[in-house]
C-alpha cells in the first residue's frame, strides 16, 4: 500500500510540475551541462543534477577509481569498492534523485556531463532513512530548499558534517544552513512524501518576503546601497519578561507587557546574545532569516550618513503620525521607508517607554555592552549608544 501511495504522490507532483512548466510542441531538447563534484577526505554525502548518457557507476566514477577512494554506498547498503585488484560495482547505475555516501582517503573530484535535470523534478521519499540528491544549481537555505516537506512526515535532514534540520518545539530549526550543489543529504521520514525543490527566487528589494521558519511575511526597503527589513523582527517563542534568555536551542522573544499582541504590532525584543545566537562575530546571521544578517555598527552609520547624519536621520527613519509614536513625534517624515517603531525596551524584568523610544541592536560589542541605535518621539536625531547585552531591544535585519 505504501508503494502505491508514494507513486500516487509522485504522479500528482508530476502533473503539477507539467502544469507549472508546460512543454511546447516544438520544445528544445534538454539543456546540456556539466557538474564537478568536489570530494573531501573522510565520509560525505554527494549527489548530482546531471543525467549522464552512461550511468554505470564504473563509468561515472572512472576518474576516481584510484587509491583515494575507499567505497561508495547507496541508501540500500549496496556498495562499490575494490576487492583484490578489481573494482566491484554492486550498486549498478547512478540514480539521479538519489544521494550517495562516499569515503575517501584524500581529497579528489570528478565531473559529470549530460542533461541538466529540472530543479523542480519530484523526488519520492519513503518511510525510514534514505540518501537524496540536491537539484538546484545555487545555494539555498535548507528551510527554503526543503519547504515542501516541512510537515509531520519529516523527522530530520542531516548533511555530511552531521548538522541537522529538525523541529524543536513549534519551529523548524536549521542547523545545516545552506544546501550546496554536489552535496547529498540523509533524510529520515516518518511517512511517505514527495520532495520538490523550489524554483528560482525573483525577490527584489522592496518586495515583501516570507520567513520559511514560521511563515511570517516582512516588508523590505532599499535605502542607498542597503536593503533593510522595513519591520522589526518577530521570530521565536514568547517568554515572560521576568526570565532571562538562555542558549537552549529555541529562539526566544519578549513581548512588551508580556502581551503577544504587542509583538504582532511592534515585533519581538531580544537580548543581544540571543539575537546573535551566542556568537560575537559582527555581521552574523544570528536569528535573522537566511540571506540576511544583523547590521554592524558601521552599517548603521552607513544608513544614518546616507540620511544626512545622526542629527536629522531619526526623523527620516520614524513612522509618521501618532498611531504608534506618542506626540509630538518630532520631525517624522519616514522618507527613507525604514518605518521605525517605538517598541520600548525590557531590562531586569521591567518594560519601559512603549510609544516614546525605539531601540535597535547592532552586532558589535563594546566591552561588556553592545552598540545600538535609538529613536525618540520628541527629537529629530538618532542616537548611537551602548548598553547592557541583557537589555531587550528591537532588531532589524539587513540583506547580505
Amino acid at each position: 500500500m505504501k508503494k502505491f501511495y508514494a507513486i500516487g504522490l509522485i504522479i500528482v507532483a508530476m502533473i503539477i510540475n507539467e502544469q507549472a512548466f508546460p512543454q511546447k510542441e516544438n520544445a528544445k531538447s534538454p539543456l546540456r551541462g556539466e557538474q564537478q563534484i568536489e570530494l573531501s577526505e573522510g565520509y560525505s554525502f554527494i549527489s548530482s543534477r546531471i543525467n549522464v548518457q552512461d550511468p554505470d557507476m564504473l563509468v561515472v566514477l572512472a576518474t576516481i577509481l584510484n587509491e583515494n577512494l575507499d567505497f561508495l554506498r547507496n541508501s540500500q547498503g549496496q556498495v562499490l569498492r575494490k576487492i583484490g585488484p578489481n573494482w566491484v560495482n554492486n550498486i549498478g547505475d547512478w540514480v539521479i534523485d538519489e544521494g550517495y555516501l562516499i569515503k575517501l582517503f584524500s581529497d579528489d573530484s570528478f565531473t559529470m556531463e549530460g542533461d541538466v535535470i529540472d530543479p523542480v523534478t519530484p523526488i519520492p521519499l519513503e518511510l525510514g532513512y534514505q540518501f537524496i540528491s540536491y537539484f538546484p544549481d545555487i545555494q539555498k537555505d535548507a528551510l527554503i530548499a526543503f519547504e515542501s516537506i516541512l510537515d509531520d512526515n519529516l523527522d530530520f535532514i542531516r548533511n555530511s558534517q552531521g548538522s541537522i534540520l529538525r523541529k524543536i518545539g513549534p519551529n523548524w530549526v536549521n542547523g545545516i544552513g545552506d544546501c550546496n550543489p554536489g552535496e547529498g543529504y540523509l533524510v529520515k521520514m516518518l511517512a511517505d512524501d514527495v520532495l520538490i525543490y523550489p524554483g528560482s527566487s525573483s525577490f527584489t528589494c522592496g518586495d515583501p518576503f516570507t520567513d520559511p521558519r514560521d511563515g511570517q511575511t516582512y516588508n523590505s526597503v532599499q535605502i542607498g546601497d542597503q536593503c533593510w527589513m522595513a519591520e522589526n523582527l518577530n521570530i521565536g517563542e514568547m517568554i515572560n519578561g521576568s526570565e532571562e534568555m538562555t542558549d537552549n536551542g529555541v529562539i526566544e522573544k519578549y513581548c512588551y507587557d508580556n502581551d503577544p499582541a504587542n509583538c504582532d504590532e511592534y515585533g519581538g525584543m531580544y537580548q543581544w546574545n540571543e539575537m546573535m545566537e551566542y556568537t560575537t562575530t559582527p555581521g552574523v546571521q544570528g536569528i535573522c532569516p537566511s540571506g540576511w544578517h544583523f547590521p554592524t555598527d558601521v552599517e548603521w552609520t552607513t544608513l544614518t550618513d546616507f540620511l544626512g547624519g545622526e542629527s536629522v536621520a531619526g526623523g527620516k527613519m520614524k513612522e509618521t503620525g501618532t498611531t504608534h509614536w506618542n506626540p509630538p513625534n518630532t520631525g517624522a517624515t519616514n522618507e527613507s521607508g525604514f518605518t521605525g517603531l517605538p517598541g520600548g525596551y525590557r531590562l531586569n524584568g521591567n518594560f519601559n517607554n512603549l510609544g516614546n523610544n525605539g531601540s535597535f541592536w547592532s552586532s558589535n560589542e563594546n566591552g561588556a555592552n553592545a552598540w545600538y541605535r535609538k529613536l525618540y518621539s520628541n527629537y529629530f536625531d538618532v542616537a548611537r549608544l551602548n548598553n547592557s547585552k541583557n537589555c531587550g531591544f528591537s532588531s532589524r535585519c539587513l540583506q547580505n
